[in-house]
């Protein structure tokens, strides 16, 4: 069902399950792992040459890094068959809804079809969404448009012009993620996905509170539902001001006073997401190993994008914001 409802469609691929998790295991012991030094290097795309990821910061140069993983993504979701591809629709779901969100905010921008054309470039959005994206449609005809093709499938989306009315962008940004995962916890998942899941639920609502309280925004608390913490937590949590004994309950190993440091929780919240991931990769299942690999090559992804972008700065602090 995630398949139809955000995903093109591809023709079935027929290698076995098997070879595929061969090939991503290799391609993924094929990683550097020399952080330290692609962090001092005096320079840091130079230091890639010999990697996967040098290609597109050569010729895109820092964003093309986002690039690679949405053609890794395209790659992987090509070479699986029918079966496998019912079982991570959601997780390739979940990154194409970021790419659906950024198209969202360029058009609300008054930006051009060209440019939306740019960014859904290798996209596995749907065809349907791709074509009312690139449409001359003003902008609140077509989020009508996509929430009458989103409600085709599921009732969670339905509201989305709503908000775009009440709140702006930022309304249909929060909309679309809140549904999406609602969408997904409706849908039969493995097990590991839908913990996966979970923990990326309690990572942005570990966020929203955190935003609300370092910035002391005197706004209604919004939490995702689905998380392994209950939402009325991350609400005691926001009214008394302390974040401390949520992170304790996901057994997070956070200083208090960097609770409200945005950047190093991120980092400590995805690190435990790694952390997790990893652990159950050593079941040596073929759900886990792919999780894994395409877990791994977000984190690579994101890991060199922030060296990338912060060059000027000091060696240590980049260190510590790494998702190792």
């Amino acid at each position: 069902m995630v398949n139809q409802v955000l995903l093109k469609t591809i023709a079935e691929c027929e290698y076995p399950e098997e070879f595929l998790v061969a090939r991503l295991l290799g391609k993924k012991g094929a990683l550097f792992r020399n952080w330290e030094f692609f962090i001092s290097s005096s320079d840091a795309i130079e230091t890639l040459r010999n990697s996967t990821f040098y290609p597109y910061v050569k010729k895109f140069g820092v964003h093309g890094i986002w690039k690679f993983l949405r053609n890794e993504h395209l790659w992987v979701y090509s070479r699986m068959n029918n079966r496998l591809r019912a079982d991570f629709a959601a997780y390739f779901a979940y990154h194409e809804i970021h790419t659906l969100l950024v198209c969202l905010r360029f058009l609300s921008m008054g930006k051009t079809s060209e440019r939306i054309t740019l960014e859904l470039q290798n996209s596995l959005l749907h065809k349907d969404i791709q074509d009312i994206l690139r449409s001359d449609l003003g902008f609140t005809t077509m989020l009508s448009e996509l929430e009458l093709r989103f409600c085709a499938y599921s009732g969670h989306f339905a509201g989305l012009v709503t908000h775009y009315e009440d709140k702006g962008i930022k309304g249909v940004e929060g909309f679309l993620r809140e549904s999406f995962f609602a969408f997904v916890f409706s849908q039969k998942q493995p097990l590991l996905l839908k913990c996966f899941f979970r923990s990326l639920v309690d990572f942005y609502n570990c966020i929203s509170v955190a935003k609300k309280l370092r910035w002391e925004i005197e706004t209604e608390l919004l939490t995702i539902p689905g998380g392994t913490v209950p939402p009325e937590r991350f609400t005691r949590a926001y009214f008394r001001k302390d974040l401390a004994p949520v992170l304790r309950i996901l057994r997070l190993d956070v200083p208090e006073v960097a609770a409200l440091d945005l950047p190093m929780l991120e980092t400590s919240l995805l690190r435990h997401i790694t952390f997790k991931l990893k652990t159950w990769s050593y079941q040596r299942t073929m759900i886990a190993d792919i999780l894994f690999y395409l877990w791994e090559q977000y984190r690579y992804t994101r890991n060199i994008s922030m060296v990338l972008h912060t060059v000027l700065l000091d060696d240590e602090p980049v260190q510590r914001s790494l998702v190792a």
